[in-house]
């Protein structure tokens, strides 16, 4: 895939446009995965990193790999580019990825049951389809721009959950509300501090646990300037823990947890 040269800024303009166009048309949406931003935004893990994924997920939680065709749904969807793995055989890089997300969620925190989940940033709704397949929860709160919810609701609405899922945004949240877990695969780790700091007063600083996959906050973090460091959250967040993003996909990249197990 070619280097796309955009901004942040003007990568998300261009992300927003092609979701609410996918979301329109029928055709565009039947082959969303193979759009050139799309991929360039969500759908780019490497094979090579495929392969790490399930190294890990089969060394930490082998029962995903025994059933792996509960998260096979999620390359259903869009023209998921697949790829052949040992043991699991076609599958894409990406569902790989968010299913060592997963692994890592039971590894860490040592359960499968969950009361409140929270996710901020996500996409057309992958890292929830794999979570479901695995886990019990009572509510799944997604935290996302207006065009992302309704496209992600067209996406997961193909498919038949486990459990049940709500969409709101910061704004319409209300304060006081409190999760058991709160997700993030890189979406808070690039909003301006402001809106990192309402995150945490709304969302994050209300949940027990977290999980956070972060590319800014540290010395040599792909996205530098307005963004809170890690000594800031760490001030933030209660128990911050900092973990190695395993496989490396950035240099800078990191995980950060926090929560009842570390009490």
């Amino acid at each position: 895939m070619n280097e796309i040269c955009l901004t942040l800024e003007e990568l998300m303009k261009e992300y927003k446009n092609f979701v609410s166009q996918a979301y329109n048309d029928p055709q565009i949406f039947e082959n969303f995965k193979q759009n050139r931003i799309y991929r360039h935004v969500l759908e780019h893990a490497s094979y090579e990193e495929g392969g790490e994924y399930l190294k890990l997920i089969t060394k930490q939680t082998p029962e995903i790999v025994d059933e792996i065709f509960k998260i096979k749904r999620n390359d259903i969807i869009g023209n998921a580019t697949l790829s052949e793995y040992p043991v699991v055989g076609k599958i894409s890089s990406s569902t790989l990825r968010y299913a060592a997300v997963l692994s890592n969620l039971i590894h860490i925190f040592k359960r499968k049951k969950w009361g409140k989940i929270a996710e901020i940033g996500v996409g057309y709704g992958g890292q929830f389809l794999i979570n479901d397949a695995f886990l019990e929860f009572s509510d799944y709160i997604m935290f996302d721009l207006h065009e992302v919810r309704s496209f992600t609701k067209k996406y997961l609405e193909n498919h038949i959950a486990n459990n049940s899922y709500s969409f709101s945004s910061l704004n319409e949240f209300k304060k006081g509300f409190k999760f058991d877990l709160v997700i993030s695969n890189y979406a808070f780790s690039e909003l301006p501090k402001k809106l990192q700091l309402k995150y945490i007063e709304k969302v994050v600083g209300n949940s027990k646990n977290g999980y956070m996959t972060m590319n800014s906050g540290a010395s040599e973090s792909v996205l530098q300037g307005d963004y809170l460091s890690i000594n800031e959250l760490k001030n933030k967040i209660k128990n911050l823990k900092i973990i190695d993003e395993i496989p490396k996909t950035k240099s800078g990249n990191y995980i950060i947890v926090w929560g009842e197990v570390f009490n």
